[in-house]
């Protein structure tokens, strides 16, 4: 049975999307969507791409969001957990786009080419989506958790995702599905609607009702359904030509 530890689970209105700074909010070149896009003035600006700097939701083919929080695994490396849930409107379901360890900094606006790599913070807690060797709590696969430290600047290989997509342009775009392959293990994010937390295997724990997401090993040419996302709500700016 797993057993959670539980350090600061956060109400809704406590980590609502009025935790975004206002400056962001006042960018001119910024769409938000949920539920209208909001263009800017310019008509040439093109909000169809993920950018750097992109705040977003990620959605699984189950209709799942990926999702963390204040909630510690119990087993495996005790780091921050990470599953999927249905809820469509919980704020602990945002993550950000930056560049890799290692890589310099992408600016705001830069699109994502297909097969380049990138790390995704989440935006409550400020750590890294990452994985290692550590077996998933419930299929056994590899352990998705959330590690580091956006803040302090702490993080390591295992925060590395290559994007891998097939859009006409090349690049990420918005209504193209992607899988995220990890580069240090060689699994990709996966989810499944079968293998769920429950009484059975999580008594009475907080995350009862939500998806395991966990590593899948030997993925990369693989086409099965349940390892692809796709861009939902979030913020969104004008892709920069550089």
């Amino acid at each position: 049975m797993l057993i959670l530890e539980k350090t600061q689970l956060m109400t809704r209105s406590q980590s609502r999307l009025g935790r975004f700074s206002f400056g962001w909010l006042l960018m001119g070149l910024m769409c938000i969507t949920n539920p209208t896009p909001v263009a800017a003035e310019d008509d040439d600006d093109d909000f169809s791409y993920v950018t750097c700097g992109t705040t977003l939701k990620l959605k699984h083919r189950s209709g799942y969001h990926l999702h963390s929080h204040d909630i510690n695994w119990g087993s495996g490396s005790g780091q921050q957990s990470v599953t999927a849930i249905k809820s469509s409107d919980d704020s602990n379901s945002m993550w950000t786009v930056e560049a890799p360890l290692g890589k310099p900094l992408c600016p705001q606006g830069q699109a994502i080419k297909c097969g380049s790599s990138i790390r995704l913070v989440h935006h409550n807690t400020g750590k890294y989506l990452h994985s290692h060797l550590h077996a998933s709590p419930v299929s056994g696969r590899l352990e998705i958790s959330g590690y580091g430290s956006h803040q302090n600047q702490q993080s390591d290989t295992g925060d590395n995702w290559k994007v891998i997509c097939s859009s006409h342009s090349g690049y990420w775009q918005r209504d193209s599905k992607v899988k995220f392959l990890h580069l240090a293990t060689g699994s990709c994010l996966f989810a499944e609607k079968s293998v769920a937390f429950n009484n059975q295997n999580c008594r009475g724990c907080p995350i009862i009702g939500q998806l395991e997401v966990c590593g899948l090993q030997n993925c990369a040419h693989k086409s099965m359904s349940d390892i692809y996302w796709k861009a939902a709500d979030g913020i969104f700016f004008s892709k920069r030509e550089l």
